[in-house]
């Protein structure tokens, strides 16, 4: 009886081995605790918090078996599939324990915690970099501990258990494709990313509590508009630094890739490590910025392949708008920036012909843009500045060309980053690069691993901005990794610092300045029989080549017509030749010889 007693009330650790509690017993909660890296959220903690204080000297590595993203995907997949970039050189370790520590405070200590806590901070290795895309946090902050030893607790001996405590589920689900696929989701409770915790200077607004409240938004894929709210993290320096660098602030517009659409504004920040280099203290100490991530859910994707985009893009628009107005005489509008990879640079460099020299400089990862005078043949319809006056807001309108992107971009700063494995991305930059050659003007280029050595990728990448660009055409850049597919790109493209100090360094004056090139404005001429663009083309009127995640498209050719498109679509049989003889005019219709094989 007196032993119930005192292991009931646990007033000292005299008492201490009165009494014995399993661990499943004893554990009150599973978190894991990280950071973003290049391929994103990733787990570099994970602590286990207990129902009483545990002794530091009972715990070690020996006394826990833990399960977190690398160790799953290694046990599905093997090494060699799993990891791309093995730092410390021992094959195995990702993501393994290092060190196993007491602590009085849910985190991780770099003084090696306290002699009694509540908290067993486990520390895993993170000197790895993952093969693949970057995907969701709520997949990747996974994390599961089994107490495989006995520990000393203040009620007592806590034994080990043969069962894991976790944070997240495992299921499966309907994928694109109608295959299944195996889904992880850890409870957003239960995760820790203080990059983003309180007083980071992070803000998220979420649906219902604080997203923008966008209104009159149209769409290109379907002709509509939209009212709507719009999740978006944002980043403020502190008010101090707003004061002291009043008119000298920056804005910079980072959006993610498609794999990042979401609700939840924290999938945006966490999907790749461009937010969080914006906001670190490398950018902020030399150029004080407001970092601005707009959040796109997947049914509102921001761009498409077919060189349109959604309502998201008015949307992004208003926010801007709004933003510039709440820190009015703070932002210098001579420092707005954009950057993005895939679908999100794509999103920022179809904003740059809208508003003519609204970016000071552009960062596109993995992203491209073209022409295309014909969207609605492909979508629902098309933007112009009469049905989508906020995007056309009059900032360097041009009513004449604003669907040549390629005159409207020629005096803008950009720098574009690709893979050699990444086909449609270098192709249309090469496409930038053929067009601007027949006009007389070089896009500076340089190519190498990105395995090499992170000094000489950076050097190397300076050498490359660092010209001549007072000249017409003179602002544009272009980078390609030798190795690496289109989902390399940004891990390959942040790890780097030129990129980001280069961002930081340019003007919208230098580009008022610079001018476009002119003869870009020319009427497209074709190709002569050699492949040679005619003397004297510009790329008016050019619809541009498209292509797929695979190659060119084999229909949407450099040049295509709707009448060109939809004969090649008939000729190939395919489903969709109906739909698109039905878009043509009367006129178009009757240079379409062969319709009779669709019923015509």
């Amino acid at each position: 009886m007196n032993k119930v007693l005192l292991c009931a009330s646990a007033l000292t650790w005299a008492v201490m081995g009165a009494c014995t509690t399993n661990s499943n017993e004893a554990i009150v909660d599973v978190k894991s605790y990280g950071f973003v890296d290049l391929e994103g959220a990733k787990v570099s903690a994970i602590i286990v918090e207990y129902d009483q204080e545990i002794k530091g000297s009972s715990v070690d590595a020996s006394k826990y078996s833990i399960t977190d993203y690398a160790i799953l995907q290694e046990k599905q997949h093997g090494f060699k599939e799993t990891i791309e970039t093995d730092k410390d050189g021992i094959e195995g370790n990702e993501g393994q324990i290092t060190r196993v520590y007491v602590n009085d405070q849910p985190a991780p200590s770099s003084t090696g915690g306290t002699d009694t806590g509540r908290f067993v901070i486990i520390e895993v290795n993170t000197d790895y970099i993952l093969t693949g895309q970057n995907l969701a946090f709520t997949t990747t902050m996974m994390a599961g501990v089994q107490q495989t030893g006995d520990i000393e607790g203040s009620h007592g001996t806590i034994t080990a258990s043969n069962t894991e405590v976790c944070n997240y589920t495992i299921s499966e689900r309907m994928g694109r494709g109608g295959r299944m696929r195996e889904v992880i989701e850890t409870d957003k409770d239960k995760l820790i990313l203080p990059e983003f915790a309180e007083g980071s200077g992070w803000t998220l607004n979420y649906i219902g509590n604080g997203a923008f409240k966008a209104t009159h938004c149209y769409s290109e894929y379907t002709g509509k508009y939209e009212d709507f709210e719009m999740p978006y993290a944002i980043f403020v320096p502190k008010q101090e630094v707003l004061e002291n660098h009043k008119g000298n602030i920056a804005l910079t517009i980072h959006m993610e890739h498609a794999g990042a659409n979401d609700t939840d504004p924290m999938a945006a920040i966490t999907s790749s490590r461009a937010a969080v280099k914006h906001a670190g203290d490398a950018v902020q100490s030399h150029q004080p910025t407001i970092v601005l991530v707009p959040q796109i859910e997947e049914s509102r994707r921001s761009t498409n392949d077919l060189v349109a985009s959604s309502e998201a893009n008015t949307a992004i628009w208003e926010l801007i708008d709004y933003i510039l107005e709440k820190y009015k005489g703070y932002i210098d509008e001579n420092k707005i920036y954009g950057t993005g990879q895939s679908m999100g640079g794509m999103t920022i460099l179809n904003m740059a012909a809208q508003r003519d020299n609204f970016f000071a400089g552009i960062v596109a990862t993995g992203a491209q843009w073209s022409n295309s005078y014909n969207k609605t043949f492909q979508n629902g319809g098309e933007r112009t500045p009469e049905n989508d006056p906020v995007s056309f807001n009059g900032w360097g309108l041009d009513k004449v060309n604003y669907q040549n992107w390629y005159y409207m971009i020629s005096d803008d700063n950009i720098l574009s980053q690709t893979c050699a494995d990444d086909p449609m991305a270098t192709a249309l930059w090469q496409a930038v690069a053929d067009y601007y050659a027949a006009v007389g003007k070089k896009i500076p280029y340089d190519s190498w691993s990105p395995f090499e050595n992170l000094d000489d990728q950076n050097a190397r990448g300076k050498a490359l901005v660092t010209h001549d660009n007072q000249q017409p055409g003179s602002g544009i850049n272009w980078i390609g990794f030798t190795q690496g597919n289109h989902m390399s790109t940004w891990k390959y493209g942040y790890q780097l610092d030129y990129c980001f100090e280069w961002l930081y360094a340019q003007n919208r004056q230098t580009e008022m300045k610079r001018g476009k090139i002119a003869q870009l404005r020319n009427k497209w001429l074709g190709r002569d029989a050699t492949g040679k663009i005619k003397a004297g083309s510009g790329t008016a009127g050019l619809n541009s080549a498209q292509y797929t995640p695979s190659g060119p498209d084999e229909i949407f050719n450099e040049g295509w017509t709707p009448v060109s498109a939809t004969i090649k679509m008939i000729d190939a049989g395919s489903d969709q030749a109906k739909a698109a003889y039905e878009k043509l005019s009367d006129a178009e219709k009757a240079k379409v010889t062969n319709r009779n094989k669709i019923g015509y």
